[in-house]
């Protein structure tokens, strides 16, 4: 019982965890990357910025896009590892002895 109340306070921290940091790139990151990006294709526009300069203010968009990306996966498979914790995971015992029970139940028939 010890075990798997431990168990379930780690997979809800790690849950925790990659929900703050999948809403911090939703909510701030993202926005703010966005409002750079308009703000240096605006400072091309007025030729104050170079073509190079823009394509790595682009690179580190598409960089962020990927963090923000794998902040989510991070989160959606941390929240299947909370929703198996809570279901209790079934052990290689009681799978072999649900299949077990299950041969002996169809041979009597």
């Amino acid at each position: 019982v010890r075990a798997a109340g431990s168990n379930l306070r780690s997979s809800y921290s790690a849950y925790r965890t990659a929900y703050d940091m999948s809403r911090h790139y939703r909510d701030e990151v993202l926005p703010l990357r966005k409002i750079i990006a308009e703000e240096n294709t605006l400072r091309y526009n007025g030729m104050l910025l170079s073509v190079f300069e823009l394509l790595a203010d682009s690179r580190e968009q598409i960089s962020s896009v990927i963090s923000a990306i794998a902040a989510e996966q991070q989160f959606w498979l941390s929240d299947a590892a909370l929703q198996a914790e809570l279901m209790g995971k079934p052990s290689a015992s009681m799978i072999s002895s649900v299949t077990a029970g299950n041969a002996s139940a169809d041979a009597g028939h």
